[in-house]
């Protein structure tokens, strides 16, 4: 079973195609197990912002954020984004299952 997703993007340049393949992957990954993205708690968190050849955030976001999930800048070499990213998701889940559970 799945609670809730992180999508990890790349933000450099050149993965932008390969950040698109592999969401388009996990719909479909998701899909074969009876489960919908948009239906599920589901954060996006762009990783590797430190490095020099990365994607604007707002071109990323129109990329990969059509449904105007949380998104976090994110450095996980130092951790930085991170916690606000893993917070986020907590939250969600725990929101999606106290509906559950209430009825």
């Amino acid at each position: 079973g799945v609670d809730g997703v992180i999508f990890v993007a790349d933000s450099q340049i050149e993965r932008m195609e390969a950040n698109e393949e592999s969401m388009e992957n996990l719909r479909t990954n998701l899909a074969e197990q009876g489960y919908s993205l948009e239906k599920l708690p589901f954060v996006i968190q762009y990783n590797k912002r430190d490095l020099p050849n990365v994607a604007d955030a707002e071109e990323l976001r129109q990329m990969l954020n059509r449904m105007s999930v949380p998104d976090f800048e994110t450095v996980a070499r130092t951790g930085v984004g991170v916690f606000d990213t893993l917070k986020a998701i907590a939250k969600l889940v725990l929101t999606e299952l106290k509906k559950g559970s209430s009825g």
